[in-house]
């Protein structure tokens, strides 16, 4: 399983979903969009009129952010 989270600095459900991921000791790579002009590229990139961030992928799927991260590992 290939786990990606789009986080940025001071953001304090980023931090719960990787703390969520590390419980559960699912390895993950993190990209960082604390630059806003990258954060906003990646929004308009994704679209679905997502902005906000965590954005979580698994398997190159995105699932959302941290309540889709929740309820996908308590499936």
């Amino acid at each position: 399983m290939k786990v990606k989270i789009y986080t940025k600095e001071n953001c304090i459900w980023c931090d719960r979903a990787k703390g969520l991921l590390n419980a559960h000791s699912i390895d993950f790579d993190e990209v960082d969009l604390s630059n806003d002009i990258e954060r906003l590229n990646f929004y308009k990139k994704i679209g679905d009129n997502v902005k906000t961030v965590p954005q979580i992928y698994i398997d190159d799927k995105r699932i959302g952010g941290y309540p889709q991260l929740k309820a996908w590992l308590n499936e």
